[in-house]
């Protein structure tokens, strides 16, 4: 027996050495979507303000004062707990007067106006009265964007508008204009007559500038109405989505993304909870609603088209998650009047799937998505609690009755545990459930003891996926949390024959909006940072295994984890250490043959502890190394396993006697 030392950076003494033993013997397959994405549509400004690439704040003036107003830190329209006057419980009353976070400048009067209007299903739009009394001044409105607006040199950005005039015409120019006042992007003058119409054009960055605001003005004296003003920068992914965020959620490679949510996907009743009806057809006519999952009113321009886009885009499949009838905190409504969920649902599928001549494939394909989508999977709500017949079990019932009786080969997955009883879901009265959905939200002290959560779990039960899981304790974005989730994500691997896949939460946080919290990836309006965890999911999935292989571990405390498997022609080790000692991990491979001469290994640490974190200033100070493992034939390996780390090690086969 020859011994391979692979030598990696130690940053404390070490403790007891431990054995891996891997032996050429197939123990089951590992699920290809095992590792994939939550994307809770909106949840802190992580579609308007981040990911969907729209830099104007409240376009169509419909938010009139509710929730968080991007760009403000104004106080917020009360809100009650219970429904009144119309409203859902915690949505609070429109104020009318109230267009934040657009202002006037240079002398024009603004006040909002639903007198007249493009699209009636969004009434409201803006009147401008300019006075400009020293021309060349641009007197006319202004907007800060989600918290300033970034604009880099030489880029391009598309701007619209509706518009109309009273008497006579106007001339606007758009601009952004920095903070001191200086323009960065100038576009063309625009000349406006008559009742609405919608204009549109370039402006040119010739700055860079983080904390740009928006401009529309003219010379002229007069009044003109606004509506659906939007700028996108010109190198959005399909025209939609921020590059930098698009490419951050890209590089995870998941297997599928869940989407809207969540929370977001209930509301507090049938005015805030996310109807994908209202979200498709032409962006600047829809109705948008207001957000009382997370506090805030929406376009809804990341709508159900934009959704299967962006899992296109991605490379994947969407996981659509499906209204049950249930919003927070309120009863089911009643099974005789909710045959309109059901057929939504239909209806959902027949968008995504169905040929362009049928009815809501004709809306997909003008759109501009003439071929279907092919979504394959489906989510029946989202933290289910109410397990009387006629509460979630009646609903699931008759929805995916429906659903599978036209599309039978819908993979659908059912509300699993995430804390309340789960006494008569029905994944365990016998209904057909494909897989159901557990939730962990943990400290990292406790989330790395949790590697062995699924080994004595009920294999008559259905398969499963952890549709959530984070290591938090408020803003903390640490290492350590990110070697404690690491921990609880190889027990996937290691009971892979039932965890089918999984996804941390949440995805996206626009650090302006929500100063606190543990989001995967954070940003402002120019600058990107992802956590530690971030770089551990990536590196999992580089390693995503075809194969579990049979191993086991020998004097491991519970806060280390392994798991070993193949991968195309390599044996691929994977090992999480949640401890402040370092250890000494020897790896014995049994029955495998020659392996090659060069093997490698990717590893996430750092000097500075468990508590080292990234930032916006430091976005890269916990980030992995690699290198090169040089061998000779060997059937066991010296692995040095520092303090608060997680490595993979890949090792070619140069054959795979059986």
């Amino acid at each position: 027996m020859v011994a391979v030392v692979l030598v990696l950076a130690v940053y404390l003494a070490s403790v007891q050495a431990q054995l891996l033993r891997v032996r050429n013997e197939e123990a089951f397959p590992i699920s290809p979507v095992l590792f994939s994405a939550f994307f809770e549509s909106e949840i802190h400004f992580g579609s308007e303000g981040g990911l969907y690439a729209e830099l104007i704040a409240n376009r169509d003036f419909e938010a009139l004062g509710r929730g968080q107003v991007p760009g403000t830190n104004g106080t917020r329209a009360p809100v009650k707990p219970y429904a009144q006057d119309g409203l859902d419980p915690y949505e609070p009353a429109p104020v009318y007067t109230d267009y934040r976070p657009w202002t006037g400048i240079h002398g024009a009067r603004l006040a909002t106006d639903n007198s007249t209007h493009p699209f009636a299903s969004n009434p409201t739009v803006l009147r401008v009265k300019t006075s400009c009394l020293a021309p060349p001044c641009l007197s006319g409105v202004q907007n800060p964007g989600y918290w300033g607006i970034g604009v880099r040199a030489g880029m391009r950005y598309n701007f619209s508008f509706y518009a109309q005039t009273g008497a006579g015409s106007m001339t606007l120019l758009p601009i952004l204009v920095s903070k001191k006042g200086y323009a960065v992007a100038v576009g063309p003058y625009t000349a406006i007559r008559g009742n609405w119409t919608l204009y549109h054009g370039q402006l040119v960055a010739s700055q860079t500038e983080s904390d740009a605001v928006f401009q529309l003005g003219t010379s002229d004296s007069g009044t003109f109405w606004l509506d659906s003003v939007s700028v996108f920068p010109a190198d959005a992914v399909a025209g939609l989505f921020r590059r930098d965020i698009f490419d951050a959620i890209a590089a995870l490679r998941p297997g599928f993304l869940r989407v809207p949510g969540g929370n977001y996907l209930e509301g507090t009743g049938p005015r805030t909870r996310w109807n994908w009806k209202t979200t498709i057809g032409p962006r600047q006519a829809r109705p948008g609603h207001y957000n009382s999952a997370w506090g805030y009113w929406v376009t809804d321009g990341m709508g159900l088209y934009e959704l299967l886009v962006l899992a296109e885009a991605l490379g994947t499949q969407s996981l659509m998650g499906i209204y049950t009838g249930y919003s927070m905190g309120q009863p089911y409504m009643p099974l005789n009047e909710s045959a309109v969920f059901v057929q939504d649902a239909l209806d959902l599928v027949e968008y995504a799937n169905g040929p362009a001549a049928s009815t809501w494939g004709a809306a997909r394909a003008a759109a501009g998505h003439a071929t279907p989508f092919g979504l394959n999977r489906l989510e029946i709500g989202n933290e289910e609690r109410l397990m009387a017949p006629d509460d979630y079990p009646g609903h699931y019932r008759i929805i995916t009755d429906a659903i599978w009786k036209a599309y039978p080969d819908i993979n659908i997955i059912a509300s699993g545990r995430w804390g309340p009883n789960i006494t008569g879901n029905p994944c365990l009265t016998g209904q057909r459930c494909d897989m159901w959905d557990d939730h962990y939200y943990r400290s990292p002290d406790v989330m790395a003891t949790m590697g062995g959560q699924y080994n004595d779990y009920n294999r008559s039960w259905p398969d499963v996926f952890v549709g959530e899981f984070a290591a938090h304790t408020g803003d903390h974005q640490t290492l350590g949390a990110g070697v404690a989730e690491a921990i609880f994500m190889l027990g996937f691997e290691a009971n892979g024959d039932k965890v089918k896949a999984s996804s941390f939460a949440p995805l996206l946080r626009n650090v302006a909006a929500v100063q606190d919290g543990y989001d995967l990836i954070n940003f402002n309006t120019s600058q990107i940072y992802c956590i530690p965890s971030y770089a551990m999911q990536i590196m999992l999935q580089k390693g995503h295994l075809d194969t579990l292989l049979w191993y086991r571990e020998y004097d491991y405390t519970n806060l280390t984890k392994s798991t070993a498997g193949l991968k195309k022609n390599s044996i691929v080790i994977k090992i999480a250490h949640y401890s402040s000692a370092a250890t000494t991990i020897t790896v014995q491979l049994q029955g495998f043959g020659a392996i090659a001469a060069a093997g490698t290994y990717e590893l996430l640490t750092s000097a500075q502890g468990a508590d080292a974190q990234n930032t916006l200033d430091q976005p890269h100070n916990v980030a992995t190394v690699s290198g090169t493992l040089n061998t000779t034939l060997a059937d066991s390996i010296v692995v040095q396993v520092p303090a608060w780390s997680v490595q993979t090690i890949h090792v070619p086969l140069l054959g795979l006697p059986h």
